[in-house]
C-alpha cells in the first residue's frame, strides 16, 4: 500500500513538471514577426537566478480590438539585449514578437524595435502609446528639463496644439 501511494504521488509530480516549450524547441522558419509592446518586465520567481533572468509580458497584434497577450518566462535578457546593446528591455518599449504560423497564441520575445511595415492601425496605436508614455515622463520631471530633452526630438502635431 505504501509503495502504491509513493508511485501515485511520484507520477503526479512527474506529470506536473512538464516545462514550457522554448523558441529553440521549434523551427525558426515556423515563425513570423509582428509588432508588440512590452507590458511588464519582472524578476522570475527563482531567487537564485541571475538578475538578468526575467519574465516578460507583452501584447501583440496591436491592430486588433483586443491585442493578444503573451508571456515568456525565465529569459536571459543579457543575451537578447547584447545583440542590441543600446536598448534594455523595459515596460512600454516596442517589441518585435515572433508568432508561430500555425498557432498565433504561440509567441516569443524577438527584439526591441519597430517593424518597418506597420499598418495604419498599428501606427496609430504606437503613436498614442508613445504620447501617453511622454505624458508620464513629463509629469515626473521639471518642465524646463523636459523641454530641453524634447526640444529637437518631439514634434507636436497640429491636432495636439489645439
Amino acid at each position: 500500500m505504501k509503495k502504491e501511494i509513493i508511485f501515485i504521488l511520484s507520477t503526479i509530480v512527474f506529470l506536473n513538471c512538464e516545462s514550457e516549450k522554448k523558441f529553440s524547441d521549434y523551427n525558426e522558419l515556423d515563425f513570423y514577426e509582428v509588432q508588440g509592446i512590452i507590458n511588464y518586465v519582472g524578476s522570475n520567481k527563482n531567487p537564485f537566478d541571475s538578475q538578468r533572468i526575467k519574465d516578460v509580458s507583452f501584447s501583440y497584434f496591436l491592430d486588433r480590438p483586443v491585442p493578444i497577450k503573451g508571456i515568456e518566462k525565465n529569459i536571459n535578457l543579457f543575451e537578447l539585449d547584447a545583440r542590441f546593446p543600446m536598448y534594455e528591455s523595459s515596460n512600454g518599449y516596442p517589441l518585435i514578437v515572433l508568432v508561430h504560423k500555425k498557432d498565433e497564441n504561440i509567441s516569443f520575445y524577438g527584439q526591441i524595435g519597430i517593424l518597418e511595415n506597420l499598418n495604419d492601425k498599428e501606427k496609430e496605436f504606437l503613436s498614442q502609446h508613445f504620447k501617453n508614455e511622454m505624458q508620464k515622463i513629463k509629469k515626473k520631471m521639471p518642465e524646463y528639463i523636459y523641454n530641453a530633452l524634447t526640444k529637437d526630438t518631439v514634434r507636436e502635431t497640429s491636432n495636439s496644439k489645439q
